[in-house]
């Protein structure tokens, strides 16, 4: 399914992540990509905060980049598919039924 799933995209010269670290994040460093999923903490990891989370939690099961579609959906990925491509600054959170597609509240006053 998700095996053709790229890590990166780039857009306009700036890299896209699509899994951050979450320890890099509390850590507050640079994101760096996650190459790591735990299903018990719900949590991604990268290659340097792998190994410490392997040994302090032995028991986990973790999956790696080449089971990606044991994942759930990026934050990032969800966030995308929920803003409105007209009003960048709104949610996706409604269906008009005349129009036969989804909008935001702003397209709602606008068009429908």
């Amino acid at each position: 399914m998700a095996t053709s799933f790229q890590s990166s995209v780039e857009l306009d010269s700036h890299e896209v992540k699509d899994y951050i670290c979450n320890a890099c994040e509390d850590k507050n460093t640079v994101e760096t990509s996650a190459d790591f999923y735990c299903k018990q903490c719900e949590r991604f990891y990268c290659g340097g905060c792998i190994d410490p989370h392997g040994k302090a939690l032995a028991k986990h099961t973790t999956f790696g980049r080449e089971e990606i579609d044991k994942w759930p959906v990026s934050k990032k990925v969800v966030d995308f598919l929920q803003t409105c491509d007209v009003h960048k600054d709104h949610k996706i959170d409604q269906f008009c039924n005349l129009h036969k597609q989804l909008c935001c509240p702003q397209c709602v006053s606008d068009q429908h």
